[in-house]
């Protein structure tokens, strides 16, 4: 009985390692027909809103998502197809101050094919030369008069000139509908089919 049950554990295990050598054999033999593409670090990518995206109602950690207007393509291959959907994570948000509108961070962390590929994305979003969305100056709140003396003239005339006190900031919002760009961070690898 005992040779019996060690001889039904060994082929078990036999067959098990078989199953193994030949699904990794199979899945090698799948990528041969497969060619590797690389959108470089740097890269720019475009996306509509789907939803208004308000610093006064978001909070870290909501997933917003984005559509992609428009097939990408690296040389002939188009790697990610119109329509394809960008999730993001809105990763911080600062309340507005005095002086100063609210700002946060988008980061896009997966993009979805329409025929339903996944592929990680490591991203931004960008906007006016920097990732933090928002965080600018807040309108000025009061002017004074000042006199001006343009060219030759004797007598000047007034001029409203802008203090340093502002208004309290407003929130930054990115509006449905509006198109924002992404930037990548690391190189996103893709797998297309040979033809």
């Amino acid at each position: 009985m005992k040779k019996l049950s060690a001889i039904l554990i060994s082929l078990f295990i036999l067959t098990l390692c078989l199953h193994l050598t030949s699904s990794k054999a199979n899945s090698e033999a799948q990528l041969r027909n497969y060619k590797p593409i690389k959108l470089a670090t740097g890269s720019f990518l475009k996306g509509i809103s789907q939803r208004d995206i308000s610093t006064s109602t978001v909070k870290v950690g909501d997933v917003e998502y984005f559509i992609n207007p428009a097939d990408v393509f690296v040389g002939e291959s188009n790697i990610i197809p119109k329509d394809s959907v960008y999730l993001g994570e809105i990763e911080e948000v600062v309340a507005p101050v005095e002086g100063i509108n609210a700002s946060m961070k988008i980061k896009i962390y997966k993009v979805i094919t329409p025929d339903k590929n996944e592929y990680a994305l490591d991203a931004y979003v960008y906007k006016n030369g920097s990732t933090r969305i928002g965080g600018d100056l807040a309108e000025v709140a009061y002017y004074t008069k000042m006199p001006h003396y343009p060219g030759d003239w004797k007598k000047g005339a007034l001029q409203l000139v802008p203090t340093s006190i502002r208004e309290m900031g407003h929130p930054t919002v990115i509006r449905a509908g509006d198109e924002v760009t992404f930037i990548i961070n690391s190189e996103l690898s893709l797998y297309k089919p040979l033809k």
